[in-house]
């Protein structure tokens, strides 16, 4: 690691890109809740390259959000946004705080896309404004460097996203491309829902797959369950969702209620 970069590993994508340079799938786990105790152990207690923070239809705000990152890189994870719209001004709050990488919903064209990559990097190969506070704590930080390294996926959610997508895969400071299966699944004419077999979305996601690849850059997908991300990372996804916080609380708290009633049932 160059010397400008010590000590800020935790901050940054390393986790994310030493799985992908060895081959393997990235792990993440996805957070509405906005505590930073939570996400603190969410990222003590796995093995996880990630934890990302929804901020689309997620609880967090933006003090919320920077207190869950500083959380999630005390353990060495790597701290993901979800943003909530591709503001530009809100990406750089989001950045100089140190955020690791970004999700982008609802993009829909590779000029939307090209206007995330923008809001990332510096002139003269973007329009991010210069004025890092979290992220740029070591003055030995390389700022420029660091914006480089940031992991940017673009979420595919929509029809016309899906027939665009080898365009958006194609803009370059993308990494990659993010399968959102619950709107993708309305604009289809299915619905809403999660871990999806239909023949549409299977075909969507080979398809994005596919995109991805002929352009060099990753694929992920948002998943309800660890079963539906090893077989999508089996299907060669690179960024797995294995772990929502909603999700394992709900079938926690259905557990007790089942193993309550069972004993109950007995005595």
């Amino acid at each position: 690691m160059p010397e400008s970069r010590k000590g800020l590993a935790n901050a940054h994508p390393g986790p994310i890109r030493a799985a992908w340079q060895a081959g393997k799938p990235a792990r993440n786990a996805w957070m509405t809740i906005p505590d930073p105790y939570l996400a603190e152990f969410v990222a003590a207690r796995s093995e996880l390259e990630a934890v990302t923070l929804d901020l689309q239809h997620g609880l967090f705000d933006t003090r919320a959000a920077v207190d869950a990152m500083r959380a999630i890189e005390l353990r060495g994870k790597a701290p993901l946004i979800r943003l909530p719209g591709n503001d530009a001004a809100l990406i750089g709050f989001l950045l100089d705080a140190g955020a690791a990488g970004l999700i982008a919903p609802m993009i829909e064209s590779a000029s939307q896309a090209q206007q995330l990559v923008d809001a990332c990097r510096y002139a003269p190969k973007g329009r991010r404004s210069y004025g890092l506070t979290r992220g740029g704590i070591d003055p030995k930080t390389d700022a420029f460097a660091l914006a480089e390294e940031v992991v940017l996926f673009a979420m595919i959610e929509a029809a016309g996203a899906l027939e665009a997508c080898a365009r958006i895969a194609a803009v370059d400071g993308l990494d990659g491309l993010f399968v959102g299966p619950g709107d993708l699944g309305i604009s289809l004419g299915i619905g809403p829902g999660q871990d999806r077999e239909e023949a549409e979305i299977t075909a969507a996601l080979a398809r994005v797959s596919q995109a991805c690849k002929a352009a060099g850059k990753r694929c992920a997908v948002h998943a309800g369950s660890a079963r539906y991300a090893a077989k999508m990372a089996a299907n060669g996804y690179d960024l797995v969702t294995v772990w929502v916080d909603v999700v394992a609380i709900g079938a926690s708290l259905a557990e007790a209620q089942r193993q309550w009633t069972e004993q109950a049932s007995r005595s």
